[in-house]
């Protein structure tokens, strides 16, 4: 029976190979990797989470958002 190797990710992997570009790009990350995650292209209105208010129709929330759901 074969052992099971855990997968180990390069950290640089998503970087550029370009040693230059690649130095710049891991001080960039090591800057902003704590912080959270702010998607333009998100499916939820940043409103919806400043105001924590309750949702009264579950479909609703699941459905109208989703610009993909009526294109």
């Amino acid at each position: 029976m074969a052992q099971s190797r855990r997968l180990e990710l390069h950290p640089d992997r998503l970087f550029p190979s370009d040693p230059v570009v690649r130095d710049i790009a891991r001080r960039l990350y090591q800057q902003i990797k704590d912080l959270p995650i702010v998607s333009p292209h998100g499916h939820t209105d940043p409103s919806w989470f400043a105001e924590d208010a309750n949702w009264d129709n579950a479909t609703a929330l699941l459905l109208l958002p989703d610009h993909y759901v009526f294109r």
